[in-house]
């Protein structure tokens, strides 16, 4: 992936524009535009959330690791070679002002967190439900064959 644009955010996120596009067939292009705002997660985070179960909270913690990233992908199919450079531009263009509006709130950072947070904590709490269940029992019984469907059938 070809880095096309980055830029630091006034919130401390770093936004970078990666080019991902391929040839799909004779001049003819996917090109796709993959734009991802990184956000540093510090201790300030973790310090607003209300958590009971500190094992679990420390089990996200490590899942993120140290950082979170949002990630927006634009595509455009089929597209003639000769039409492929300027549309990466402008799309790279269009990518870098709306997007730095939306990403540059101050509150979107707090919001991204929260979410993905939830997001990780339930994964988390689903494998440990998981890791804690017990051995099935009757393992290693001989399998008592195919059930009797019999009845279901008439002569």
């Amino acid at each position: 992936m070809d880095i096309l644009a980055q830029r630091t955010l006034e919130n401390n996120m770093t936004l970078t524009v990666y080019d991902q596009s391929k040839r799909m067939v004779g001049d003819r292009w996917l090109i796709r535009i993959i734009c991802e705002a990184e956000l540093p997660v510090d201790e300030g985070f973790f310090s607003r959330v209300v958590e009971e179960d500190s094992a679990l909270q420390a089990e996200v913690r490590e899942r993120m690791a140290g950082s979170l990233t949002f990630s927006v992908t634009k595509e455009r199919t089929f597209i003639a070679e000769t039409e492929r450079a300027p549309l990466v531009e402008r799309m790279v263009t269009e990518i870098m002002s709306n997007m730095v509006t939306y990403l540059n709130r101050p509150e979107f950072p707090e919001r991204l967190f929260a979410r993905k947070y939830a997001e990780l904590r339930e994964a988390c709490a689903t494998a440990r439900h998981y890791r804690n269940l017990p051995e099935a029992e009757g393992e290693g019984d001989a399998d008592e064959g195919p059930a009797d469907f019999s009845a279901c059938f008439k002569d």
